[in-house]
């Protein structure tokens, strides 16, 4: 019997559809680097609103192990790395992360942990050129890998723990660093309290506030904006609260929760998972929560105004700045 004869319009269409898979493929690794201002487009490639990403096939995903010995910000440049990235990510968060910060990414209030699906960025970022504005995978793989207020030397958030104003409540850290005086009363607390909820654009006694205000620039009693910044909006170089945004409270923002951060201090802590997952298993993670956060703009004054620990060096009573540990 004769060979059949090959059917060019079957092979010449498959051709086409071959080249149109390719393209889409292509299109969407460009999209990973310089589509939108947002994680998800960086790590999903266009599919940012998705939580429940499509099986790819095996041959567009890399081995797990491969992405041990490859930087975390190269990964989601390549389809194959960031494929398996995001598969296996899924899996460890899941497993490892879901029961502290929700299965939704959203934060849990019962456990004082952060949405990390806003633009709100605890800490700064490594990118040289925007001073840190920047966020990056490599951002999440480092709070990953060592944690905050972790044992860890590398461990984020030391210098920015909130310390208990109440000398009773200090932790040996605490104390090492502050002493054990009694930089405000119980008076003046519920004052600095009365003005925090004024920066959080809540209800406030317009007196109390305004003594609370005076404490809270005062450098030898309150010395709050050394750590808050000046406008109460926090300094992500330390890891401190922004008060103007009462959503961003990890303990709660009515007056007397407010109260209880200020006299027994807040020393939120994540473990360090470099002991507990494999390299390729700590990228992979980090690549999937960065991939379901936003970014944010960048603005274009990367500087940042911090004020100085102590205006007046000469006054022996100035409240010392926390120092890295």
């Amino acid at each position: 019997m004769a060979d059949r004869p090959p059917d060019r319009a079957r092979s010449s269409f498959l051709s086409i559809k071959t080249t149109l898979q390719l393209m889409v493929m292509a299109a969407a690794a460009i999209g990973l680097w310089f589509g939108s201002p947002t994680a998800s487009s960086f790590a999903q490639g266009g599919n940012a609103g998705s939580t429940e990403p499509e099986e790819e096939p095996a041959e567009w995903l890399a081995k797990p192990e491969e992405l041990a010995s490859i930087p975390i910000n190269r990964i989601i440049k390549s389809i194959r790395l960031n494929g398996i990235a995001m598969k296996l990510g899924r899996e460890i968060y899941e497993n490892e992360c879901a029961s502290c910060h929700g299965d939704d990414l959203k934060g849990r209030r019962d456990r004082h942990t952060p949405d990390l699906t806003d633009a709100d960025w605890r800490f700064s970022g490594d990118d040289l050129r925007s001073g840190g504005l920047l966020k990056r995978p490599s951002d999440v793989e480092w709070t990953v890998r060592y944690g905050i207020r972790s044992h860890h030397p590398y461990t984020r958030g030391t210098e920015g723990a909130m310390l208990a104003f109440n000398p009773q409540y200090r932790t040996t850290d605490d104390t090492k660093d502050y002493g054990t005086d009694e930089y405000l009363n119980a008076a003046e607390i519920d004052d600095v309290a009365e003005y925090v909820l004024q920066l959080g654009g809540q209800k406030f006694d317009a007196a109390k506030a305004a003594r609370g205000k005076a404490l809270f620039f005062n450098n030898a009693k309150g010395n709050c904006f050394d750590c808050h910044g000046e406008d109460g909006t926090g300094i992500d170089t330390i890891g401190s609260t922004d008060l103007t945004k009462t959503r961003l409270y990890l303990y709660g923002s009515d007056r007397a929760s407010i109260v209880e951060s200020i006299t027994k201090g807040r020393h939120g802590f994540m473990p360090a998972f470099d002991d507990k997952l494999k390299p390729e298993e700590i990228k992979a993670v980090s690549v999937y929560v960065f991939s379901r956060a936003e970014v944010g703009p960048v603005r274009s004054d990367t500087t940042e105004s911090t004020p100085t620990s102590n205006p007046n060096p000469n006054n022996p009573k100035a409240m010392p700045r926390r120092t890295t540990r």
